[in-house]
């Protein structure tokens, strides 16, 4: 099918926003190397700006296209950010560019399937730990997720003092590394917040929310909901099996841990800074929630369960075309089959 542009990329341009029919004519072609095809031009009827299709793709600008999808799928499966450079032979700094891109591409594809307010069903809460650097500054992952299809609905870090039983060893290297940095701030409830406040604006109707027995769950939600949300608590110290009412986030949980290698507990794969594990984060949502089965025998991935997207998508149709426009989320080209097209 040939391509229509459907506005023009500068932003000062009068069809930036609003584009009639036809607003650019063709403006020949060029040879690209990394893509090995011709690509077309166009060229703008109003500030007579030249572009081409090439542009619009998620790819633009980058000099190793074809490894974008590979890379995602790599780090998706457990695979470390220097064991993916190994093993697709490239230089671990082009890694880390790849994952910083994706993220940020996919949290405004997330945003878009979010901004339908169609998300319904009970959904659960919970958080994980890891840390940053070394274990003296821990993180806390709070995941929130829908409880039939395991979708990911909003993950967030933030940062907690090291608590729990300790050495007298461990207690002096603690109070050595907060005389050095300061003392640790606990910002679960703040992370926690801002999840639910996706949640929030994403929910199609009254929220069933399941967690275990925290009470700062429970005030955050009434904050947020009011009365327009009903809070199902379960000892979280139950066997964690499928009769436990929790399974849902339990086994989500411990596939992140699986499927993200530096959230492994005693590897050297752990991040060093927190927005990189944030990241980490954003992309694997948008690889289970989308590209993935909700299991490994169905085909049917968990947006298309609730009705986000039109099917389940490849890692390549994922990272397809670009979201990074100040008008994000108003346009999305085919072939991004989303349900909020």
């Amino acid at each position: 099918m040939r391509f229509v542009p459907p506005f023009c990329p500068l932003e000062r341009c009068l069809f930036n926003r609003t584009a009639p029919r036809g607003f650019a004519s063709p403006h020949g072609f060029y040879y690209s190397r990394a893509r090995g095809r011709v690509i077309a031009r166009f060229r703008c009827s109003a500030c007579r700006a030249t572009f081409s299709y090439a542009t619009f793709r998620f790819s633009y600008r980058q000099k190793k296209p074809h490894l974008d999808a590979m890379v995602m799928r790599v780090l998706c499966s457990g695979v470390s950010l220097r064991g993916t450079a190994r093993l697709l032979g490239i230089n671990r700094k082009t890694v880390f560019r790849k994952l910083r891109r994706v993220s940020a591409h996919s949290s405004s594809l997330h945003r878009v399937a979010l901004a339908s307010g169609k998300l319904v069903g009970v959904f659960q809460l919970d958080e994980l730990e890891s840390f940053e650097s070394n274990r003296f500054q821990p993180v806390t992952v709070p995941v929130l997720i829908e409880k039939r299809t395991h979708f990911v609905v909003a993950t967030d870090t933030a940062p907690l003092r090291r608590k729990g039983r300790m050495t007298l060893r461990q207690k002096q290297m603690r109070t050595r590394h907060e005389a050095a940095y300061g003392r640790r701030p606990s910002d679960s409830d703040t992370a926690v917040k801002r999840c639910l406040a996706q949640l929030a604006s994403a929910a199609g109707g009254h929220v069933v929310l399941e967690s275990d027995r925290k009470p700062s769950y429970g005030r955050i939600a009434k904050e947020l909901f009011g009365r327009g949300v009903s809070l199902q608590t379960h000892d979280s110290r139950r066997r964690r099996d499928r009769s436990n009412p929790l399974f849902a986030i339990n086994h989500t949980n411990a596939m992140l841990r699986y499927c993200l290698a530096r959230l492994r507990r005693r590897t050297w794969c752990v991040s060093r800074l927190r927005a990189w594990l944030q990241h980490a984060l954003n992309m694997y949502a948008a690889w289970f929630n989308y590209c993935r089965g909700i299991t490994n025998r169905t085909k049917v991935s968990p947006a298309e369960a609730l009705g986000l997207a039109q099917e389940r998508m490849r890692e390549s149709e994922w990272l397809s075309w670009r979201q990074d426009w100040h008008n994000a989320g108003r346009i999305l080209p085919a072939p991004l089959r989303m349900a909020t097209s």
